[in-house]
């Protein structure tokens, strides 16, 4: 009977102990819960109180990785909370930069960086030159961080230095000089697309295409690159190449894509067809037809295949317009002012619609004075 008491008195304080271990338990979670939420509020509504890369290293205790993606989920969360007008740039480096700092072989990170930071869409961004530039500097450095990081610098040099493809392709010296090919494939399209240095896209399209899981398509980004072409005929190329690359699994802009890539081919490499009225708008059409239920900013979002398919169709309208522009030009010894104006003077038979242009407002096609070349605006004809 004693020996049965005790028993019972052994288990009541277990059970007592246990109790007051998850209340324990669940106090401290709970709190720790609450700290949890007010970083992540914190983070997302003032990215400007978080500590600088060093004091976040320094205070990471051993625990770097597990920081860094922490703070890689609130970075999502901030860039959705303040996607309005693009707000979300005005942190997003000072973010990403961290992130990278507490994890340096995260890649994620640096990829949203290339895609997000210098892009600018007209129609509904509202940022200065000035922060255009500073964001576009920023893409660039989190691009060459990740190099640092990721790459043999040595493989780089030699890469830099050889411009015979077939030798970088083959020859061992040359093979895999980063751990992974996606950020010098995007920091390529950078350096031509914003910064308008082909020589510096070039060496990045080498790089990206020497490493075994390199994409065909770097390579005939990386042989284009090369060629003496127009630069609408690059940049057609090359946005069709990051369609494909950057959602392998969206089956339309695939399709989508591969029609264009053939026309591509048509008109540039076998010469036979041109760049003229019926061509222009089968594209259109064909083109609203493959996003037809897509919704604007879809067509528009910077990681997103559609977005890069519009802006490949738009060099084919710039192409057709500045060849009509450079008639005028030779006729009347000036530039057209837009494209309108070579509309209603007879020189296109059919006025290029781009995929950000409404009925009444939107984006033109427009002659730039500062570049001496067909650009596009937020206008009106």
């Amino acid at each position: 009977m004693i020996f049965n008491i005790k028993i019972m008195l052994k288990k009541i304080i277990i059970i007592f102990l246990l109790c007051i271990w998850f209340f324990s338990f669940f106090k401290i979670n709970e709190k720790n819960y609450e700290k949890y939420n007010e970083i992540k509020i914190n983070l997302i509504k003032h990215p400007e109180n978080l500590p600088n890369k060093t004091t976040a290293k320094a205070t990471s205790f051993w625990f770097e990785n597990l920081k860094a993606d922490i703070y890689w989920l609130k970075t999502i969360q901030y860039i959705w909370a303040n996607a309005f007008h693009s707000e979300y740039k005005k942190y997003l480096f000072s973010i990403l930069d961290l992130v990278t700092e507490l994890n340096p072989y995260f890649e994620k990170p640096y990829i949203i960086g290339q895609l997000l930071l210098p892009g600018y869409e007209k129609n509904y961004e509202f940022i200065t030159e000035d922060e255009q530039k500073v964001h576009l500097e920023e893409a660039v450095k989190l691009g060459l961080k990740w190099v640092e990081n990721f790459c043999n610098i040595e493989k780089i040099k030699l890469i830099d230095d050889e411009n015979d493809l077939l030798k970088i392709w083959n020859n061992t010296d040359y093979k895999n000089p980063c751990l992974s090919y996606k950020v010098p494939y995007y920091l390529a399209y950078i350096y031509y697309y914003y910064k308008n240095n082909p020589l510096e896209s070039a060496k990045y399209y080498k790089i990206a295409s020497a490493n075994d899981d390199s994409l065909e398509w770097a390579k005939t980004m990386a042989a284009i690159m090369q060629w003496k072409w127009w630069d609408r005929e690059k940049s057609f190329f090359m946005f069709l190449n990051l369609a494909k690359f950057i959602e392998p699994e969206n089956e339309v802009c695939n399709i989508t894509s591969k029609e264009l890539e053939n026309i591509w081919v048509s008109v540039f490499i076998k010469k036979e067809t041109e760049i003229d009225w019926n061509l222009l708008k089968n594209i259109e059409n064909f083109r609203q037809k493959a996003f037809n239920n897509l919704q604007k900013n879809e067509l528009t979002e910077e990681s997103k295949c559609p977005n890069y398919i519009n802006k490949a169709i738009r060099e084919f309208n710039l192409d057709y317009i500045e060849t009509a522009n450079k008639k005028y030009f030779s006729e009347k010894g000036k530039n057209s002012k837009n494209a309108k104006q070579l509309f209603d003077e007879w020189y296109i038979n059919y006025l290029p619609v781009d995929f950000q242009q409404n009925t009444d407002y939107g984006i033109i096609y427009i002659f730039n004075e500062a570049t001496w070349n067909y650009d596009y605006d937020m206008g009106i004809y």
